[in-house]
């Protein structure tokens, strides 16, 4: 007896897209041959948006490297300088990653303690911590862009990479300056966790001021996704406006 005929897939296992870039770059990002114009093009875009980010996220006390190596990666995409070189750039900036996050909240520390005054809320201990932690991880995405986009020097689906891990560093980086330092939004938990903790059937063990740090990670968590969503956005339509109209999504 025949098998049942089987039905060619609609996508090809090698065409399969993962989701993490615009449709259209992660596309020309796939089919692109090493080196060629549409790589070369590719690697400028995801240059642009990390070396956004490092200036957005990174004090400058811990940029030096990460911007050296965007630089000698923007070299490469003129045809100035070797893949090799870009490899050995790329193994500095990962060497100084540790040392631009520590900068990073370091400096954010200092600025915290010039213009600390008494606390105001019982949650500002924590608050203030993770003011610091925000900043820490926006710097550590910030420098995650750049190592994806000097990775798509030899690999061009990594560049694919760059784009959501910036979006991600200003998203925390604006989140710890913005929302994470407001005294209002510390006591607008407070105040939402006492009726809470008042209500009918609210769990003894959980007490006003546990509800109130949910409340405030809640908080911060939609600001944060509400960020990094627009700023998604936004990077797509710079990466669609760089890329020629043969390739633009349909």
């Amino acid at each position: 007896m025949a098998g049942r005929p089987r039905a060619l897939p609609l996508v090809a296992s090698g065409e399969e897209l993962d989701g993490v870039a615009p449709v259209a770059f992660e596309r020309a990002a796939r089919r692109a041959t090493p080196g060629d114009s549409v790589h070369r093009g590719l690697v400028r875009v995801a240059l642009t948006i990390a070396a956004h980010a490092v200036q957005q996220c990174v004090a400058p006390g811990g940029r030096g490297p990460l911007q050296a190596a965007l630089q000698l990666a923007e070299q490469w995409a003129d045809g100035a300088a070797s893949e090799a070189a870009v490899k050995k750039a790329r193994s500095e900036a990962f060497a100084a990653s540790v040392a631009a996050e520590r900068l990073t909240v370091g400096a954010i520390a200092e600025l915290l303690g010039a213009a600390a005054t008494k606390r105001h809320t019982a949650i500002d201990v924590h608050a203030d911590s993770t003011v610091l932690r925000h900043v820490g991880l926006g710097a550590y995405y910030a420098t995650s862009a750049v190592l994806c986009a000097l990775d798509g020097v030899s690999e061009p689906k990594a560049l694919c990479h760059a784009l959501p891990q910036a979006a991600g560093a200003i998203a925390y980086h604006l989140t710890a300056l913005g929302p994470a330092r407001s005294q209002e939004l510390r006591s607008r938990a407070l105040e939402q966790a006492s009726w809470e903790a008042e209500r009918p059937f609210a769990p003894a063990h959980h007490p006003a001021e546990a509800i109130a740090l949910q409340l405030f990670h809640e908080y911060l968590g939609a600001g944060w996704k509400d960020r990094s969503d627009g700023l998604r956005l936004g990077f797509a339509e710079l990466a669609e406006w760089a890329l020629p109209p043969q390739l633009r999504a349909s």
